[in-house]
């Protein structure tokens, strides 16, 4: 029992000093809006445009109970330059009576909202856009999963932040996000200087009808002001409407890719554009600023509204967000295919005879055994002409083939047209220095040339939908390599290289075709000098494969048999100079050219003079095998001058090695001496080692420094046994020259100034890929792609721009204007329309959102007449204002309405800011 009392003694103690969580819930908020410094009134003093400013956005989180919000501040930053028009001299009062002239200074916002300055902003937070605020609060739920749906949770917020910010004394206007965030609710209030604005946002998904005008708009606004409206107050009233058009008649803006009149893809273009339009939607804007509700009216049976009569246009685009692009995909495709290493006979099957040889042994064996056969009599027996004649045999037997052949044939047609060979002095290298710069920092080819054709074709193979676009370049690839075999033994030049050796300032591979092509050269002019020769002096092989004319082992160079010698092979005579030992003339012989050389094949041999070592043997050896050139020389000359001397070649082959001295004799006359410089004399020189083995054997008659046939079979084997995507991946660099050709030919169609920044970009970009580091290039290849994407859909956008905007008639000023109004818009979502519908942009416009609409005469009824109609607006907008003292008429200060309207064909909003003096009630 004493237990059970002292229980009942026990009572509970509330601790009423412990803060609530609503208490800490307004705390943090008084918080936050300290640290932002939004605890002090703002003035109105100045006006800013909202097109000048950037909007930024900083947020907070915070706790109520067991939930969690975000507030955040959103604030127009404005250079100081731009704000300095004063509310007192601008008339952004639109009623008889300013709130500016009153004895009091209402907050900011409420100025902002009565300012017509930013009228229907371009681009600004829905907020902003409403109620015409360039600084304003908001609280809204931390995650979408828990939105504010019933009215006491949004009564309770909006009360919590009252407190607050009357606490603090923050005049920006605070508002609560109510519902689910796609549909843009809020509830929200603003104080300071003894008024309260409350705004509140209405959203319906229809009008109903009476409300669909601007005379059903005004009774709802007068409604909210109250029953009490004096009748002199005057409601000013801003409109805009918007057209919208989607339907362009036009299509030039839309690319496809090439096919010929069978509806066959054309393989000789690079690919460009879009195969959309980049602008989905124009959309024209036309407002009436400013006027009081008496002067116009709106409704069901009259409209004053003409949009051909407003004084103030806009126009603006909407884009489609991601726009694909031919030629950046095609660049994607292609980097894509060059990191593939499937061989032609894996992706195309093993390669057949057309016709089945029953001899079974007519193989690769016989062209090796007529190598080694010397008893051959014609100048074709080389490797290239032994294996030629059976890989003439050979056909591709492809199931299925990724392309047609009418295809196929068409593009080596394009690729092997004979005008397109390229002379190296009336080169485009040689023609324009920007170009020669940028081939040699690409190591790319010229323009147009063949390797620069082949690129093209792979490339417009790269764009191709619904094929196997690897096994369709190794098609492409393989017959190529074909034709340029028939090139070779048919003696036909490659079109499209410059001729000559091999110019190392390109890339490799157009250095390898170059040289097949010197192969050709070389082969048809041996072949015209045999027609020529005797047949004492047939051709005949030796036993590596080279070609030469067999000459008298037994020639000794004794005195007696050079003076019996017939000079031959001789070119010129040599100035002045006569041989030393007689009075004989020297001449220049005719020697054998310098054997042309490509990168690849200087490399091969620095890298074997290099594996010999460094020892006195090797460099012996070393120096031997780089005299075959000199050893050609010496039998030259000395076939050209029988009774010459070592010393008489010196003087004509290296004449810094005859040394000239003068000598003052006894009696002072100048003598004259003559020497081989020091090198010359030195024990087992080179030199004479070689003139002691040189016979007089005249050029046409020496064994060539220059195997034609076996760098041409060697060239040939190389170019087929690379799979497609080595091919694709050593011309990169011509890859990315093309795609800057192209871009520049666009970027010059377009004729604006600005766009060549875009070249330097690129061409950066492309530099950096082909002399970056190995392991980055796969990242700056994605940069460059990138970067190409945007160029490539700012020029198409461009394209579409001016095809709906340009009128055909324009002089080159209204061309220059009109070019800026094109460029305007890639940047801005809206551009002002000078002129509005009397100018030249006006009447385009005017022209596109007119719809011809057929009308019944009444005098005739079976005639019809055609009118021109401006087309339904997509969107109205409306703003109504008015300064009036609430909640008294009498006692209350005037105070700032506002209300906004949007009618669409699926919306309707109402957002209204309703304020009343708090002074007094």
């Amino acid at each position: 029992m004493t237990t059970t009392k002292e229980e009942e003694d026990i009572f509970e103690i509330v601790d009423y000093t412990t803060a609530s969580d609503w208490e800490r819930f307004i705390a943090r908020i008084e918080e936050i809006l300290s640290d932002w410094k939004l605890n002090g009134p703002e003035t109105s003093n100045t006006e800013v445009d909202f097109t000048d400013g950037e909007w930024i956005e900083r947020n907070e989180a915070l706790e109520f109970g067991d939930r969690s919000y975000t507030i955040s501040h959103f604030s127009l930053q404005v250079p100081e330059s731009n704000s300095t028009v004063t509310t007192d001299n601008n008339p952004q009062m639109t009623t008889s009576v300013s709130i500016e002239k009153q004895a009091f200074v209402p907050p900011r916002a409420m100025a902002d909202m009565m300012s017509r300055r930013n009228d229907f902003p371009s681009r600004s937070p829905y907020l902003s856009h409403w109620y015409g605020l360039r600084e304003f609060l908001i609280l809204s739920p931390k995650r979408n999963t828990d939105p504010i749906a019933d009215e006491s949770r949004a009564n309770i917020l909006l009360s919590s932040t009252a407190i607050a910010v009357s606490n603090v004394g923050c005049n920006v206007p605070i508002f609560i996000r109510v519902q689910h965030e796609w549909r843009n609710m809020f509830i929200g209030l603003c104080e300071g200087s003894g008024l309260r604005t409350h705004f509140n946002v209405c959203n319906l998904k229809n009008a109903p009808h009476q409300y669909r005008h601007l005379a059903g708009l005004l009774e709802i606004f007068k409604s909210k002001l109250g029953s009490h409206i004096p009748n002199d107050i005057v409601i000013m009233v801003a409109v805009r409407f918007t057209y919208v058009l989607r339907d362009f008649e036009s299509t030039v803006s839309r690319q496809v890719l090439p096919r010929d009149e069978t509806g066959m893809p054309i393989l000789t273009n690079l690919p460009f554009g879009s195969i959309h339009d980049p602008v989905s939607g124009l959309h024209l804007s036309c407002t009436w600023p400013i006027f009081s509700e008496e002067v116009v009216t709106e409704n069901d049976d009259c409209n004053d509204f003409d949009p051909l009569l407003s004084q103030q246009w806009a126009i603006g685009v909407t884009l489609l967000e991601e726009l694909p692009v031919l030629l950046s995909d095609a660049v994607q495709e292609y980097l894509n295919l060059s990191t593939k290493r499937e061989t032609i006979e894996q992706l195309l099957g093993k390669f057949q005879t057309a016709d089945e040889i029953p001899n079974a042994s007519m193989n690769m064996s016989d062209p090796i055994k007529r190598i080694s056969d010397s008893r051959t009599q014609q100048y074709w027996t080389s490797i290239s002409s032994s294996i030629s004649n059976t890989t003439s045999r050979l056909r591709v037997n492809i199931f299925n083939p990724p392309l047609p052949p009418n295809v196929v044939e068409k593009t080596i047609e394009y690729l092997f047209n004979e005008s397109a060979t390229v002379e190296r002095r009336r080169s485009i290298v040689n023609e324009l220095p920007n170009d020669t710069e940028r081939i040699r920092q690409l190591k790319s080819v010229p323009k147009d040339s063949f390797v620069y054709r082949v690129v093209v074709c792979f490339t417009a193979i790269c764009s191709l939908p619904s094929i196997n676009r690897l096994r369709s370049i190794a098609h492409l690839w393989f017959d190529i390599v074909q034709e340029l075999r028939t090139c070779w033994e048919t003696g036909k030049m490659i079109p499209g290289l410059e001729s000559g050796s091999p110019n190392l300032s390109f890339s490799k591979f157009y250095q390898n075709l170059q040289m097949l092509n010197c192969c050709i050269e070389h082969r048809v002019r041996h072949e015209n000098d045999s027609t020529t020769t005797t047949v004492d002096n047939p051709i005949e092989p030796d036993e590596d494969g080279d070609q030469f004319f067999e000459c008298s082992s037994n020639i000794s160079s004794s005195k007696s048999n050079l003076t019996e010698l017939q000079p031959e092979g001789r070119l010129k005579p040599c100035g002045d100079l006569k041989l030393l030992n007689s009075n004989e003339i020297l001449y220049v012989p005719v020697t054998q050219e310098c054997p042309p050389a490509t990168e690849d094949m200087l490399d091969e041999q620095t890298a074997i003079l290099t594996s010999l070592g460094s020892g006195e043997d090797a460099t012996l050896l070393r120096a031997k095998m780089q005299s075959r050139s000199l050893l050609s020389d010496m039998e030259s000359f000395k076939a050209a001058n029988p009774l010459g001397t070592i010393e008489d070649f010196v003087r004509w082959y290296s004449p810094r090695d005859w040394i000239e001295t003068e000598e003052v004799d006894a009696d002072g006359n100048i003598q004259k001496h003559y020497s081989l410089s020091p090198r010359m004399q030195l024990p087992d020189n080179l030199w004479v080692e070689v003139w002691q083995q040189a016979r007089p054997i005249p050029v046409r008659r020496q064994k060539r420094l220059f195997d034609d046939g076996k760098e041409a079979e060697k060239i040939l084997q190389k170019l087929s046994s690379l799979s497609p995507g080595e091919i694709l991946e050593q011309l990169i660099p011509v890859l990315l020259h093309t795609v800057y050709d192209r871009i520049a030919k666009e970027i010059e169609e377009m004729e604006e100034s600005n766009a060549i920044a875009f070249l330097e970009t690129l061409n950066a970009k492309e530099v950096l890929i082909v002399k970056g580091r190995e392991e980055r290039k796969k990242k700056l290849q994605q940069d460059f792609i990138i970067c190409l994407t945007s160029v490539e859909q700012y020029i198409c956008r461009f394209k579409s721009f001016k095809e709906k905007l340009f009128s055909p008639d324009l002089n080159h000023k209204e061309k220059e204007e009109m070019i800026k109004v094109v460029t305007e818009l890639h940047t801005r979502p809206e551009i002002p329309v000078k002129a509005a519908a009397h100018g030249r942009l006006g009447k385009r416009l005017a022209s596109l959102f007119t719809k011809t609409k057929p009308t019944t005469n009444q005098a005739n009824s079976d005639s019809t007449e055609v009118k021109n109609q401006f087309m339904t607006p997509a969107g109205k907008e409306y703003i109504l204002r008015a300064s009036i003292a609430r909640p008294s008429n009498l006692r209350s200060r005037q105070s700032p309405q506002r209300m906004y309207c949007m009618l669409a064909q699926d919306e309707f909003r109402l957002c209204g800011a309703f304020s009343e003096d708090t002074t007094f009630f």
